[in-house]
């Protein structure tokens, strides 16, 4: 391999690298986005039944 080779596998290598950060860090900022749903509150006194 001479010089352009090496240059150019290097420049494939780099961008590659960007690209899995760039991927690694969307994936990380999404699950910072996204919240999973509030279970919905229970009532604060008990409800009894009227027989």
């Amino acid at each position: 391999m001479d010089r352009r080779h090496v240059g150019l596998l290097l420049a494939a290598l780099a961008c590659l690298a960007g690209l899995g950060l760039w991927i690694g860090e969307i994936d990380l900022g999404m699950e910072e986005s996204i919240t999973a749903p509030q279970p919905p509150a229970a009532p604060a006194t008990p409800a009894t039944a009227k027989p």
